[in-house]
């Protein structure tokens, strides 16, 4: 017997992105867009939409590639994402809802997800799109992409007709769809025969089904990306990350600027319509500007993480007591300034998806509790060591976290180091798991724990059997309902075992030229159905 599972309503669960721990490497569905009124909302109206120009982006980075199987970068996320499709999407709640697939059925015991084809899909080439080359794309995937090899060992997409695909588990797993929907590696398709000339560095073509093309790269300046006349649209209405989605510039250029003061002089003379990764110290000029718009996106979460594996911090009562003198409140106001940039939450998901968020241990978040701390101190056998942190000024977030941290130890009588790196340095000194006590961290929005990068071996992070369980049983849990227990379990565990402490959930800040309507932010920035009216 086969369920039907077209539906978004039926799914509740969200995409799972693991990426590098950055703070500017996240957002999110929920946004806002304001000009300096606070009132202008940057969403399609009724109105009659322009077509035509073209769209500047002040970008921060360049990508390594534009193999969207191969690599977790952000940069490959928000490029390759106008270029390529996938056979499931997000909508504006981040239900899975197909994209490619016109439809999908999942069998009983949850091995075998059958995909049925839209007809008429176009390949940048003219080629139309098949089954063979959903089911090659899909392979490597599983092969190549950290998704494939973390949870789809042994899994195979195999072809039943020319428009129907099957993918075949050799074990149940509740976030299936999820990570085919998932941006970020992102289980792109690819012609067959792009795949059959790749290699595991990566492909040679970048030719997707996306509503626009790559026409240029031209490497350390831009790239030039053209509308797909030949786009074959679904027919619903625009809906998060699918529906029907329209290439309405002619051309978009994402223009490399790793300066940031340069982005923001690039916004304001109108050399760039929109700007990402706004630092909130210069939102103000953003949302002071009559002729700009602030447009605000979760960023993701943001903590401080214990070396529990080697030093000091192998022990769980010096853990617990760093933990009871945090106070959330200092530490997000000085790192984002005023609350409008964060949310303060005990949660690692924030409440807007309930189905992940969990308020156990809560009692253990900002204590602010010196007598608490100092007493854990004691049973720790603290004697004055230095305790060293690691930290960079390159995510000036990351930093001011440091440092207010830095201040609330020494305030309970803790011998405290401050070792500042750039940002390549430091994550090498990270990774030899040596030489550090403590460091903070961002990490890229995520709705599901389950699904934070860290999990899967970050620097440091707690090495527990019991952790390890309590993930495993939600990996092939029936259903979210039936996770739910576990989910609040593994929120306790960390307030308990205190691998890391969170301090809350960040928000990124874009900044907007006034012209500009119809952008989206659906687990990062999207340019599609976006309208530049200058």
């Amino acid at each position: 017997m086969m369920r039907n599972r077209t539906k978004p309503a039926l799914i509740m669960i969200l995409a799972f992105l693991l990426l590098a721990g950055c703070a500017s490497g996240g957002q999110d569905q929920n946004t806002q867009a304001s000009s300096s009124s606070g009132d202008n909302q940057s969403q399609e109206t009724g109105a009659e939409v322009k077509t035509g120009g073209t769209l500047n982006v002040g970008y921060p980075t360049q990508p390594v590639t534009l193999d969207a199987h191969v690599s977790s970068n952000t940069a490959v996320k928000d490029i390759s994402r106008e270029i390529y499709e996938q056979l499931v999407t997000l909508d504006k709640d981040a239900q899975v809802i197909p994209l490619l697939a016109e439809s999908y059925e999942i069998s009983e015991d949850q091995l075998s997800y059958t995909f049925h084809l839209r007809q008429g899909v176009k390949f940048h080439n003219g080629k139309e799109l098949q089954a063979e080359d959903v089911v090659a794309s899909l392979n490597r995937w599983i092969k190549l992409s950290s998704h494939g090899k973390a949870n789809f060992v042994g899994a195979e997409a195999k072809e039943i007709d020319p428009s129907t695909v099957i993918l075949q588990l050799k074990t149940p797993f509740l976030l299936t769809l999820q990570l085919l929907a998932d941006p970020i590696p992102a289980a792109a398709i690819y012609p067959k025969e792009v795949v059959d000339e790749a290699d595991d560095k990566g492909i040679k073509s970048y030719i997707g089904t996306g509503p626009f093309k790559l026409e240029e790269w031209k490497q350390d300046q831009y790239i030039h990306l053209k509308k797909y006349e030949d786009y074959s649209a679904r027919s619903e209405p625009s809906n998060g990350a699918g529906g029907k989605k329209e290439a309405l510039v002619d051309d978009l250029y994402f223009r490399f600027v790793t300066d940031e003061s340069t982005r923001l002089a690039g916004i304001t003379s109108g050399e760039y319509d929109i700007a990402l990764n706004i630092s909130v110290d210069n939102e103000q000029q953003i949302a002071g500007n009559p002729e700009l718009q602030t447009f605000l996106s979760p960023g993701g979460m943001i903590g401080y993480f214990y070396n529990s594996n080697d030093g000091l911090f192998k022990n769980v009562k010096l853990r617990q007591a760093v933990n009871a003198i945090q106070n959330a409140d200092d530490i997000l106001t000085s790192a984002f300034r005023d609350p409008q940039f964060y949310v303060k939450t005990s949660s690692l998901v924030l409440p807007e998806y309930p189905n992940w968020y969990s308020e156990a241990g809560k009692e253990a978040y900002s204590q602010a509790n010196a007598d608490k701390a100092k007493q854990l101190l004691q049973e720790a056998g603290y004697n004055g060591e230095e305790i060293k942190i690691f930290t960079t000024r390159d995510y000036v977030d990351q930093y001011n976290v440091a440092v207010v941290l830095q201040q609330e130890l020494e305030s309970i009588g803790i011998k405290v180091k401050l070792d500042v790196y750039d940002w390549p340095t430091l994550q090498e000194k990270l990774g030899t798991g040596t030489g550090w006590d403590i460091y903070p961290m961002s990490y890229a929005f995520r709705p599901t724990f389950y699904q934070y990068s860290f999990w899967g071996g970050g620097a440091g992070l707690l090495k527990s059997e019991k952790l390890n369980e309590l993930l495993q049983g939600i990996r092939t849990s029936e259903s979210v309902e039936a996770a739910r227990p576990l989910i609040d379990e593994l929120q306790q565990f960390v307030w308990t075992e205190v691998p890391f402490s969170q301090i809350g959930h960040t928000k990124q800040v874009t900044a907007l030229s006034k012209n500009i309507s119809g952008f989206q932010n659906i687990l990062g920035p999207i340019f599609w159905n976006t309208t530049n009216n200058k």
